[in-house]
C-alpha cells in the first residue's frame, strides 16, 4: 500500500484535492535479472537536522519505497521519519492510504522547508480510494518529509527553516576553497586534456536497483585510470537485444548537493524515457558522489574533473566485451551543469554522435562565475589570473567549438532563473558560425526543469537521436 504517490502535481491547484492516482510499480521479472543473479538495492537512512533536532530518516529514492511510504506501520518514533527523495522540483502530492496514525508532512527544497501540513489524519475506516484527499504543497520541492504528528508544532518548525541534512555520512564540500592547493591552471585547458584523455576499464554491473515492464535499472562501477571507481547507474530496455546490441545514451546530472545525492538523481525522468524507446541509458555518478572512492574536489577546477569521468565510462564501455550494447552508437545528454560537461565532452572526443543539451551552463569558463560569491571569484582571479586572461579561453569549451564533429540540440527555458538563457544563445550562434550541425529551442515561460515542457522537449531529443545515434550504421 501506499501513502506517497510520487506523482507531480503542478498542473492541480488547492491543498486539499480529492482525485485517483495510482502508483504501479511492476516486479515482473527480466532476463537480465536472471543472468547476473544480483542482489536488490535497499533503502539508506539520512540524519535530517531541523531547528536544533535531529531525526533518523528513511530514505525513499525508489518507486518501490516511495509507493510502499509508511504504510502499514502502526506508529514512527517522535525522532524518526521519512524521507522522500525526487528527481527534480514539482508538486508532489501526498495521500494516506493504508495509513494508521497521523504525520506531518514537511515539503524541503534548496536546505528549507518549502510548505507543510500539520497532524493530517489517516483515512476513515472503509473510505474509497477515489474519496482519499491528496496533500498539494503550494510550491514546488524536490523532497519530502514524514514526521510524527505533532513534530512540527512541538519543535516550532516554521516554512523558510533550514534543513541540514546529512545522506549516506556525506557533508556538503564548497567547490571552491581558499585554502586548497589547485593544480597549475594549464591542467584544465582543452590542450591539456587532449593530451591526456581519460581512460576507464572494469565495467561492471553491481545491482538490481529496480525493475518495470519496460526497462530494467542497474547499479553499475567501472575504473578511472589515477581516479579510483565510481559508479552509476544503467537503464536496460526490457526487449530483445538488436543486433549489435543497443545504442547508448550517457546522461549528465546537474549540480546537486553530495549529501542528498543517490545514484542516479538528476536524470530518473530522462533515464526511464530513453530506455522505453530502445536506449541502454548510463548516468555517471561523478567523483565525490555516492559511492564513488575518490573525493569530492576540494577546489573549482572548471568541472574538468566530472567530464573526464563521463569520458572515462565511454572508454570502459569501448574496452569491455559485451554484446548488449554498440559502442559505435553513443549519445550524450546533459542538464545544467551536465550540459557544460557535454559541451567540453563534444570538444574532447568523437566517439559520441550526438549531444543534447538542457539548460547548460555557459561554455565560456568566465560565464559560469555569476554563481559565486565574491571572495570566490577573488580567488580564482588570483589562482587562475585576472577576468579576460588568455587562460580562461584556453579552458573553455566555446573557444573551440569549430573542432566539433557531432550534431548539437539545445533547448533552453526562457523564464529560466538558474541559468541565463544567453549562455545557450552564445553556443547556438557559435555552433552556426563555425558551421555544425546545430539546433535551437526556447520554450517561453518555463523554468530550469522542463516541467510543462517536457513531452516537446523529450519528443525533439530523441528524434534527434534516433537521427544521428540509433539510425547510424
Amino acid at each position: 500500500m501506499v501513502d506517497a504517490l510520487g506523482q507531480p502535481s503542478s498542473s492541480v491547484s488547492g491543498r486539499r484535492l480529492r482525485v485517483f492516482l495510482m502508483t504501479a510499480v511492476a516486479a515482473a521479472g527480466f532476463g537480465l535479472g536472471v543472468v547476473f543473479a544480483l542482489p536488490v538495492w535497499r533503502a539508506d537512512v539520512a540524519r535530517v537536522q531541523i531547528r536544533g533536532v535531529t531525526l533518523e530518516a528513511e530514505v525513499a529514492a525508489d518507486a518501490a519505497s516511495q509507493t510502499r511510504g509508511l504504510s502499514g506501520t502502526d506508529r514512527i518514533a517522535e525522532k524518526s521519519g521519512m524521507l522522500f527523495l525526487f528527481d527534480r522540483p514539482d508538486r508532489y502530492g501526498i495521500w494516506m492510504k493504508a495509513m494508521r496514525f497521523p504525520i506531518d508532512i514537511l515539503w524541503m527544497r534548496n536546505g528549507a522547508v518549502a510548505d507543510m501540513e500539520e497532524r493530517v489524519a489517516p483515512p476513515a475506516a472503509g473510505m474509497a480510494d477515489v474519496d482519499l484527499p491528496v496533500y498539494v504543497p503550494d510550491t514546488p520541492a524536490d523532497m519530502v518529509l514524514e514526521v510524527a504528528a505533532g513534530f512540527s508544532a512541538a519543535h516550532g518548525i516554521r516554512i523558510g527553516d533550514a534543513v541540514k541534512i546529512d545522506f549516506r555520512g556525506k557533508t556538503l564540500a564548497s567547490g571552491v576553497s581558499p585554502v586548497a592547493d589547485p593544480p597549475a591552471g594549464s591542467e584544465y585547458t582543452i590542450a591539456a586534456l587532449r593530451q591526456d584523455p581519460a581512460r576507464g576499464s572494469n565495467f561492471t554491473v553491481l545491482k538490481v536497483l529496480e525493475a518495470s515492464s519496460a526497462y530494467q535499472k542497474f547499479l553499475i562501477s567501472y575504473d578511472e585510470a589515477g581516479v579510483g571507481t565510481l559508479t552509476g547507474v544503467m537503464n536496460v530496455p526490457r526487449e530483445p537485444v538488436p543486433e549489435g546490441g543497443f545504442p547508448v545514451l550517457v546522461l549528465n546530472h546537474g549540480l546537486i548537493r553530495p549529501e542528498i545525492y543517490f545514484p542516479g538523481r538528476g536524470s530518473q525522468r530522462e533515464q526511464n524515457f530513453f530506455s522505453r524507446h530502445g536506449y541502454v541509458t548510463i548516468q555517471p555518478d561523478y567523483r565525490g558522489y555516492s559511492s564513488t572512492t575518490p573525493a569530492f574536489p576540494a577546489h573549482h577546477d572548471f568541472y574538468v574533473g566530472y567530464t573526464r569521468d563521463a569520458l572515462a565510462l565511454i572508454d570502459a564501455l569501448k574496452q569491455g566485451s559485451q554484446s548488449l550494447m554498440d559502442t559505435t552508437r553513443i549519445g550524450m545528454w546533459g542538464h545544467s551543469m551536465g550540459g557544460g560537461i557535454a559541451a567540453r565532452a563534444a570538444v574532447l572526443t568523437h566517439d559520441v554522435r550526438a549531444f543534447v543539451l538542457f539548460a547548460p551552463i555557459s561554455a565560456d569558463a568566465q560565464d559560469n562565475f555569476y554563481e559565486l560569491s565574491v571572495q570566490e571569484i577573488d580567488w580564482l582571479h588570483q589562482t587562475y589570473g585576472p577576468a579576460g586572461s588568455s587562460l580562461y579561453r584556453e579552458i573553455s569549451p566555446l573557444t573551440y567549438f569549430s573542432d566539433i564533429a557531432a550534431p548539437v540540440q539545445l533547448h533552453h527555458g526562457g523564464a529560466d532563473r538558474v541559468v541565463p538563457i544567453s549562455f545557450s544563445e552564445k553556443m547556438f550562434a557559435t555552433l552556426r558560425r563555425d558551421g555544425k550541425g546545430a539546433e535551437y529551442f526556447i520554450y517561453p515561460g518555463e523554468a530550469h526543469e522542463f516541467i510543462d515542457a517536457w513531452p516537446l522537449a523529450a519528443s525533439r531529443s530523441l528524434q534527434f537521436f534516433d537521427t544521428y545515434v540509433k539510425n547510424a550504421r
